[in-house]
């Protein structure tokens, strides 16, 4: 199982603060694509990328979004790039 958070603002765009996915693993780009409803498309996520802070496991991801695979247990937290501190 894959738990995601979406902080803040994302969480109110998405309609909802928690997501699970009942896999062993999965890409992260298709984590994100089935987040924000972009699956089957191959639209350019750099706008939705660069508004946002990715963190697996507590760790910010910043390279190689598209390689990065989560496995059961992950915990991935997306936070607004604009966010309170």
């Amino acid at each position: 199982m894959i738990t995601v958070r979406a902080l803040g603002s994302i969480g109110k765009t998405l309609g909802q603060d928690s997501f699970i996915f009942n896999d062993d693993s999965m890409m992260l780009i298709i984590l994100l694509r089935k987040i924000f409803n972009n699956e089957g498309k191959n639209g350019d996520f750099s706008d939705i990328l660069s508004e946002l802070i990715i963190a697996i496991n507590g760790v910010a991801v910043s390279t190689k979004i598209n390689e990065f695979i989560l496995k059961s247990g992950d915990k991935v937290t997306l936070i607004p790039i604009s966010h309170g501190g």
